[in-house]
């Protein structure tokens, strides 16, 4: 284990069989106030990769949660790695990150710059991946790429959402009745600070400022001249959802309005409008359980990460 420390960088280069990682970071200190009376501390922002210890990279996974363990695998990383993909987190400094600032992006843009440039891989092959709002800025990203802001271009050749919001306007609605309805403690304070948080960044409510929120959307219902999602239009997408609403409705008085897999339909059915034949929705039924065995039909275990994983390398192979 090889370790270089300095005032404001810890990178650690970690090489075990079979294997090498990497770990960026920067300290970071203080909170970030998601209303004026909820904060949450800062991560170190930065990311991990890991990387195949021999042969060609032929590709790279990126997802935007901070996982820093550089001593454990699981099972996504593992099949990457025998099949020549390596695995990139990488974060800003804030765990709950909506990408309302484009320098978050351009920060994450350039790690992903960093990493592919560093260890040659081939900037064509990107799969973007994202549970829930990390789905959500995997589309952001996408739509970054494309803009004048964007220094490198990253597009990715495929994308995979877990049960990710993508209509701001529909969200900050269903936000706000949760934290009216005050049934569950839970949704009640992720209804309070999402619609707060949004309303703080994007100037207000969607009636107030309509337009922020359209622009703010991957996809938007209401939205007839935008049209963000035709900038998926020929990228490879998957959106994974299990809508058990009796669930929703029986522990969290919620139903489809309320779900997250209403904005995933209808993006998958817009982008097969435009001629999109590699959009997919994938429903599945049952597979929805926190580590703890806890039934959460909002969660990553509803995908089929190796097979997953094989539908990503029959793109790039």
């Amino acid at each position: 284990m090889k370790l270089i420390m300095s005032l404001t960088i810890l990178l650690l280069c970690k090489i075990t069989l079979g294997q090498i990682v990497f770990n960026r970071e920067v300290p970071a200190e203080g909170d970030i106030y998601l209303t004026p009376q909820i904060a949450i501390p800062k991560i170190n922002p930065g990311y991990t990769v890991w990387l195949p210890d021999e042969g060609k990279i032929n590709g790279l996974i990126v997802f935007t949660h901070p996982r820093r363990d550089t001593v454990n695998t699981d099972s996504l990383i593992n099949y990457s790695l025998q099949n020549h993909l390596a695995v990139l987190y990488a974060t800003t400094d804030n765990r709950l990150e909506f990408f309302f600032d484009k320098n978050k992006m351009s920060e994450i843009e350039g790690h992903i710059n960093e990493v592919i440039t560093k260890h040659f891989i081939p900037r064509e092959n990107l799969l973007f991946c994202g549970m829930s709002l990390e789905g959500t800025r995997a589309l952001k990203l996408t739509m970054f790429a494309n803009s004048s802001d964007s220094k490198y271009r990253l597009k990715p050749k495929a994308i995979v959402l877990c049960d990710s919001p993508l209509d701001m306007i529909r969200l900050h609605k269903e936000m706000v009745k949760a934290k009216e309805l005050n049934f569950n403690p839970i949704t009640a304070n992720e209804g309070t600070w999402v619609s707060g948080y949004l309303e703080s960044n994007l100037g207000g409510t969607p009636n107030e400022n309509f337009q922020a929120y359209v622009d703010c959307s991957p996809y938007c219902y209401s939205d007839d001249i935008v049209k963000n999602y035709l900038q998926f239009k020929d990228i490879a997408i998957r959106a994974y959802a299990e809508p058990d609403v009796n669930w929703w409705i029986d522990t969290r008085r919620k139903d489809y309005y309320s779900m997250n897999a209403i904005d995933m339909a209808a993006l998958i059915n817009e982008l097969k409008i435009a001629g999109n034949e590699n959009a997919e929705l994938i429903i599945t039924y049952d597979k929805g359980y926190l580590p703890d065995g806890t039934r959460h039909p909002h969660s990553w275990s509803i995908i089929d990460e190796q097979e997953m994983l094989e539908w990503f390398l029959n793109m790039i192979q």
